[in-house]
């Protein structure tokens, strides 16, 4: 095989259009990783639990309504579970305050039939957030 610069003659010398070539590619390259990084911040899941749809609840069972899990040692809110909104409105409905007049972890759960509630601390909307508004609906 013959030597690689005698192979390549025919193109002409490294010019200016070669480096406006060169540039242009640069660049293109350059927005390319811009919009994968962005993906990082677009499709983040932020914190979430059971949508708790408007019923007529007091503050304190509209509070509770959410069961607590201990994740890494913190006490957060479930993400995948709610007690059954049912019993909760007749609770409420009695007038009985939970914690005090009823055991929580005595009520039956059920999964998020509603949705869910996506906390807007850090993100007012991700991707996953409206992807799963948009599947709810």
């Amino acid at each position: 095989m013959q030597d690689y610069e005698d192979s390549t003659a025919f193109l002409g010398a490294w010019g200016r259009y070669q480096k406006e070539v060169f540039f242009l590619i640069c660049v293109s390259i350059l927005t390319n990783g811009l919009g994968v990084f962005a993906v990082v911040f677009v499709a983040d899941t932020p914190a979430h639990h059971c949508l708790i749809p408007d019923v007529n609840l007091t503050a304190d069972w509209y509070r509770a309504a959410i069961p607590l899990e201990v994740v890494d040692g913190k006490q957060e809110l479930s993400r995948c579970s709610r007690y059954r909104l049912d019993v909760v409105r007749n609770l409420s409905a009695q007038g009985f305050i939970p914690g005090r007049d009823v055991n929580l972890t005595d009520l039956e759960k059920e999964s998020c039939v509603d949705g869910w509630s996506y906390s807007k601390d850090i993100y007012q909307s991700t991707l996953v957030s409206q992807v799963w508004v948009f599947i709810s609906v």
